[in-house]
């Protein structure tokens, strides 16, 4: 079982980080803005990177051109990712 939790962090992890880097690159293209795709990954990516985005917004970095929260949240979930894993493994069942 604690495998099982351990494979589903490693995957939702992939999929978000993956979801992120392509919603950032699509940015860079105006006429995919407001597509199918930007919606579907904003629904994914955006519960994670909305809230770190309204911290950094209040801080002195917020209110420049680079979006920092999609840094930040790509990072975090770099960091915490493998931590959670092995506490998954930890977990007595």
């Amino acid at each position: 079982m604690n495998v099982a939790i351990e494979t589903a962090i490693f995957w939702f992890s992939q999929i978000l980080r993956y979801s992120m880097l392509i919603r950032a690159l699509m940015s860079w293209i105006p006429q995919l803005r407001g597509s199918i795709l930007d919606k579907i990954l904003s629904f994914i990516t955006e519960p994670f990177v909305g809230p770190v985005r309204r911290l950094i917004q209040k801080s002195p970095l917020g209110g420049g051109m680079i979006d920092f929260s999609f840094i930040v949240v790509f990072i975090l979930i770099i960091v915490l990712t493998p931590i959670l894993q092995s506490l998954a493994l930890q977990i007595p069942f």
